[in-house]
Parts: structure tokens; C-alpha cells; sequence
């Protein structure tokens, strides 16, 4: 049985930085002067949350239709299934992650039993069946999907974690207030730490994916 070295060293280091970041989250609270009021740093109106929601979809069409090799690939096979399963999971999304989620993270130590809450199950749920749609789309376009589907992973990581930057902010009546240096950094880490456990997730699926397809 062959050891891939470069493999453990991968899942080495995904695994270290959201036990890492959860590690920072934990002090950080710690110490953190709280001056703003939590209420204000967790209601959201709803227009907001749909305009984030409206956005992570688009982002993600756009994500797509960069990596398609032109405008109909992007309609044909499960191109249309996985754009209309991203406009329902980027609602869910919101509603499950940046909302509820992030509100229950929000000044609150975490521990171990975090990865078994039920809306960061529902919330990698959504990220992971969208990833994964997008990648047999990319199966039936091209041959070496992998490297396409790495950029589509980040890309869509990096609108889900600026969304939920932008909805962990403190505001009030639409301004954003100042806060504490450290409950900015909160801000910040705790959508990443979400983000890293989807990934891990969809890269132990992807493993088993490509073990099977080249096997």
C-alpha cells in the first residue's frame, strides 16, 4: 500500500487551522471589551439578508460561467440543475450560516460539540451539495476537471465568507459601527472557520470520488 505523503501533509494542515482559528475565537472573546450591543451585531433586516442571498447567487453564475468553455455550457446538463439548486441553497445558506449560525457563534466560546450543531450540519449540507453539483457539471464538460473545480471551490468560499463578514458586522440603522479590535477579528474567523470544515469535507468526498472514477 502506497502512502501518499504530500495527501497527509494536506489534511494535516486543513484540519489544524479551524481547530486553530476556533482556539483564536476562544481567546479573543476572552478578552474582548464588548461595546457594542450583541443585538445589534446579530439582527439583520430582511432586505439585507436578501441582497446577500441574491449576491452569493450571482457570484456563483458568474464563478460558473467563467469556468465554462462558452454561454450554452452553461445552460446544457446539469449546468441549469446546479444554478437552480444555487439559488435555493443560497437563501438556505444565509438563513442557516450567516444568519443563525454566526449569531449562536457570536461571543460564545466554542468547543467540540459545535461540529454536531445543527445548523452548521444544515449550513456545510447546502455548501457541500452545491460544490459537488458544480463538479459533475465540470465532469461532463471536461476531462481534467480537477484544477477547475479547485478555483470554483475557492471562489465560491470566498463570496460565503465575505457574506458572512458582511452580515457579522455591527450596525445600526444600516451604518456600520465601530467595534473592539477583537470582535472585529471574531468577525472575520468565524465564517473562515465554517469555510475550512466545508472544505475538508468536500475534499475527503472528492478523494473518494476520483478513487473510484480511476480505479
Amino acid at each position: 500500500m502506497n502512502i501518499d505523503y504530500n495527501e497527509l501533509i494536506q489534511y494535516a494542515v486543513l484540519f489544524t487551522i479551524p481547530f486553530l482559528l476556533m482556539w483564536c475565537h476562544n481567546w479573543l472573546i476572552s478578552h474582548a471589551e464588548l461595546k457594542v450591543d450583541q443585538q445589534l451585531t446579530t439582527e439583520r433586516y430582511i432586505k439585507e439578508k436578501i441582497g446577500v442571498s441574491l449576491a452569493l447567487f450571482i457570484g456563483t453564475v458568474l464563478l460558473m460561467l467563467f469556468l465554462a468553455p462558452s454561454l450554452q455550457d452553461l445552460f446544457n446538463g446539469y449546468g441549469l440543475f446546479a444554478i437552480g439548486f444555487a439559488l435555493i441553497s443560497s437563501f438556505l445558506i444565509v438563513r442557516f450560516f450567516m444568519s443563525a449560525l454566526l449569531k449562536q457563534m457570536r461571543g460564545r466560546p466554542i468547543f467540540f460539540k459545535f461540529l454536531i450543531n445543527k445548523n452548521l450540519l444544515v449550513a456545510v449540507f447546502f455548501i457541500i451539495a452545491t460544490e459537488l453539483l458544480v463538479l459533475y457539471w465540470l465532469k461532463e464538460l471536461n476531462t481534467y476537471f480537477r484544477d477547475q473545480f479547485v478555483i470554483f471551490v475557492i471562489g465560491y468560499s470566498v463570496l460565503i465568507t465575505l457574506g458572512g463578514i458582511f452580515l457579522s458586522l455591527p450596525k445600526q440603522k444600516g451604518q456600520i459601527l465601530h467595534a473592539e479590535w477583537r470582535d472585529n477579528v471574531v468577525t472575520i474567523i468565524d465564517p473562515l472557520i465554517v469555510m475550512f470544515f466545508a472544505t475538508i469535507l468536500v475534499k475527503i468526498i472528492l478523494t473518494i470520488i476520483l478513487h473510484f472514477l480511476y480505479t
